[in-house]
């Protein structure tokens, strides 16, 4: 039960299971730890009992989740319905027998003929199921290419990834990320406070999340995004998107299961409690 935890105690839960559980207070939803590190809940809802680990959710069913986390199958799915860049896969080469069914290419020289016809330098190549910028390359030309593939492919790597992705690069001026509880806009925060042509890890050079307090421009991302909600409904999300040196928006990926601990260093943890409140409520409905 809520009340037999001290804000103490609270203070050192991981900051997603922190905003949950403040949502919950704020909502009147009762919840109970499961484990000893107070990072696995659930929560009592009219339906029952609902379970949050760390950063996963009950909000997206799983087909959701794993097209969020699977670049190469949202690329597919928002490519007509949304501004996305131009994204090839290629399964690793040297896969087992059984899968070669699945090549589009071969070989490293086969993949490289099929990026030159049908992209132009300079190219993004990152693994299709990456996360927080690992194995992101920005690939000036086709050695950089093979040597971006070799790492991605390379299964003594802990970052190994069956599928590589080579994306069309976009030069950007500035990068958002959009969240939204079953449909509803609810926060958006600029990933870095300088703009780059390429910078996959901005937390890392010391560059912080910027609340997006403008109206219009969280209305431009927010109805950018409102066609996807459309075809495919999803009760947690966290949209990529940038924004290039004409002011187009382009969809780089979706984040089913969100972490908030950069946006809530340099920002009030307000908007992320008022997600969740936004969820928890949208859910109990469901």
């Amino acid at each position: 039960m809520p009340n037999l935890f001290t804000n103490e105690i609270k203070s050192q839960m991981e900051n997603n299971i922190k905003c949950l559980t403040q949502a919950c207070d704020a909502v009147g939803f009762e919840y109970e730890f499961i484990d000893l590190d107070q990072n696995f809940v659930r929560v009592k809802m009219d339906q029952g009992w609902q379970y949050f680990e760390l950063n996963k959710t009950p909000f997206n069913s799983e087909v959701a989740f794993c097209v969020c986390k699977d670049k190469s199958h949202t690329y597919q799915l928002l490519k007509n319905i949304v501004r996305v860049p131009k994204t090839l896969d290629f399964l690793d080469f040297n896969v087992a027998t059984k899968y070669s069914e699945y090549k589009h290419c071969n070989s490293v020289a086969a993949a490289l003929v099929r990026i030159d016809e049908e992209l132009e330098y300079p190219i993004v190549v990152k693994r299709n199921k990456g996360a927080l910028g690992d194995n992101v390359f920005l690939c000036q030309d086709a050695l950089e290419t093979e040597a971006a593939l070799k790492a991605i492919f390379n299964h003594q790597s802990k970052s190994y990834d069956y599928l590589a992705l080579a994306q069309q690069f976009v030069a950007t001026k500035a990068e958002y990320r959009l969240l939204c509880a079953y449909g509803e806009p609810v926060f958006a925060y600029r990933r870095g406070n300088a703009a780059s042509a390429f910078n996959a890890k901005y937390w890392e050079s010391g560059e912080q999340a910027i609340h997006v307090t403008d109206e219009a421009l969280f209305k431009q991302l927010a109805d950018f995004v409102a066609p996807i909600h459309n075809e495919f409904p999803m009760g947690w999300v966290g949209y990529d998107i940038i924004v290039d040196d004409k002011n187009e928006m382009y969809i780089i990926e979706l984040n089913a299961s969100p972490q908030f601990n950069n946006f809530i260093e340099t920002n009030s943890i307000e908007p992320v409690i008022e997600l969740y409140k936004k969820a928890l409520q949208a859910l109990n409905k469901a």
